[in-house]
């Protein structure tokens, strides 16, 4: 077995075996989630193997302390967004915000009308999805589930979530492409 640090190349196997706990710490301490550093580590692995030459990579740890980072930084944004998405959603969804947007509407009624029809294209386009795409959108997009957190409710595999949610993101996209 060689050393991680010395010149002998590394396997893909041993780097798992002396990295993996160290890396789960790591993400772990970003993210304060033990269960989901795991997932994002698992998905590090998954990256490196893809990305892993031995012959080309001289220093494997600094590649995984990289793919780490950008996964708990895209993990980050991901959170980030959710909670905006959730906080606009509460707001649309609070009690007199119709009385808001039939004041909204009274300034700009062209406007007004051209998003009420875009939500109305929307939800038609939602509701002309299978109902298992349908349902796996809106756990993702509107109660903020992360894939992992659908296919644990869905118990569907997370692969096929991905799928799922492919499938309803081109049937929304014409909608996009109107703006």
């Amino acid at each position: 077995m060689s050393d991680v640090s010395g010149s002998e190349h590394t396997t893909f196997d041993e780097l798992f075996q002396k990295r993996r706990a160290a890396l789960v710490r790591f993400v772990d301490s970003k993210i304060h989630n033990q269960a989901e550093a795991e997932e994002i580590v698992q998905e590090v692995f998954i990256k490196f193997r893809a990305a892993y030459d031995p012959a080309q990579v001289a220093a494997p740890e600094a590649l995984l302390a990289r793919i780490a980072s950008n996964l708990v930084i895209d993990r980050v944004r991901g959170a980030r967004a959710r909670a905006t998405r959730e906080e606009n959603w509460g707001k649309i969804h609070i009690e007199g915000a119709d009385e808001c947007s039939a004041k909204d509407a009274s300034l700009d009624p062209a406007r007004a009308l051209a998003a009420k029809q875009d939500v109305q294209a929307a939800l038609q386009v939602l509701e002309a999805l299978p109902s298992k795409t349908r349902q796996i959108f809106l756990l993702h997009r509107f109660e903020g589930l992360s894939h992992a957190e659908v296919a644990a409710r869905t118990g569907i595999p997370k692969s096929t979530i991905e799928k799922h949610m492919i499938r309803a993101i081109k049937a929304l996209a014409p909608l996009r492409q109107r703006e």
